[in-house]
């Protein structure tokens, strides 16, 4: 009997180097046009979809995992974009600063700063959602698609000769 597998780990992996690939690009898009934009991070939740659809995966773990990524995805290309405007407009200043202390500051300033503008929580729940759909479909589709496990039939049991009726020991 062959076991299906259930593309756990391949889907973990294509889940994460997809988080980062879009964290990069958008905080890339971030930094270069200085506007948060809803669609390049809803597009990190569409690419940790397909990245994780992929590997064909068939684990219900995989969707919400996907959620998760894109999740974190998104806010990580938040914290990414502003590292790199800090670090720009100090610069623009004529001071010096660090991406490392750019993005421990930013990152320390990210609660505040989706209070004041809460419309990038939904965008980022909005990545989340694209994340979990794709997946979730495509696992669903592959549970389908599975055959059902059938347990085998045990194999039948010597008949003893003769009548039923008739005892198994005579001189008893």
């Amino acid at each position: 009997m062959t076991q299906q597998k259930s593309g756990l780990v391949p889907g973990i992996l294509m889940g994460l180097a997809a988080m980062l690939v879009g964290a990069a690009v958008y905080g890339a898009v971030i930094g270069i046009t200085e506007y948060e934009l809803g669609l390049a991070a809803i597009l990190i939740g569409v690419l940790v979809g397909l990245g994780m659809m992929a590997v064909k995966p068939s684990s219900p773990v995989l969707p919400p995992l996907a959620a998760l990524f894109a999740l974190v995805g998104t806010a990580l290309g938040t914290a990414v974009g502003g590292t790199v405007l800090a670090v720009k407009y100090a610069k623009a200043e004529g001071s010096e600063v660090g991406y490392l202390d750019a993005f421990s500051t930013v990152t320390g300033m990210m609660p505040d700063l989706l209070g004041e503008d809460p419309k990038t929580l939904l965008f980022w729940a909005i990545s989340a959602f694209a994340g979990y759909s794709f997946v979730s479909k495509r696992v669903k589709a592959a549970r389908q698609a599975q055959p059902e496990q059938v347990e085998p039939v045990p194999a039948p049991q010597h008949q003893p000769e003769g009548s039923l009726f008739t005892p198994k020991n005579p001189q008893a």
